[in-house]
């Protein structure tokens, strides 16, 4: 007896879990692949650690793995590629001497719109197949389910 893959079973289809897992999952491998095309190294995790970088910094490396919901360690990776590259910078804190703050440098501003560019045609990619009402639509029920995720 052959084994259908989970998606393919149309007798069962497939739980709220698994379906947002393999959305991501897809979401993942599209973005990988547009940030390739940019960088050969570049992957999802530069992504959305120089997304998150546009929009807060300067940050403190700390607020940036929780941003990100990674360990301190992978975040201090990234940050070692990341500057090699010129795209950020460590500098002192400016309110805590023990600290640094991670600033995302011009080059790192011109990087992240090339690969917000790139992001965005992923995105759009993936919901290619939907109307701008079904769009919306998921976006507010996915924002619906978040929110309640989120409530005490």
């Amino acid at each position: 007896m052959k084994c259908l893959p989970v998606t393919d079973n149309p007798a069962m289809p497939p739980s709220f879990g698994l379906l947002l897992r393999q959305v991501r999952d897809g979401l993942v491998r599209e973005l990988d692949a547009e940030m390739k095309g940019v960088l050969p190294d570049f992957g999802f995790s530069h992504y959305v650690g120089l997304k998150v970088l546009s929009l807060q910094s300067p940050c403190t490396a700390n607020e940036l793995a929780q941003a990100l919901d990674q360990t301190p360690s992978a975040v201090t990776r990234l940050l070692d590629k990341l500057e090699a590259l010129g795209y950020v910078r460590r500098e002192p804190h400016a309110q805590d001497r023990r600290a640094l703050q991670i600033v995302m440098t011009d080059e790192g501003r011109q990087m992240w719109t090339q690969l917000k560019q790139r992001g965005d045609k992923a995105m759009a990619y993936a919901l290619r197949d939907l109307t701008p009402d079904e769009r919306e639509q998921l976006l507010s029920l996915m924002t619906r389910v978040r929110d309640s995720l989120n409530s005490p």
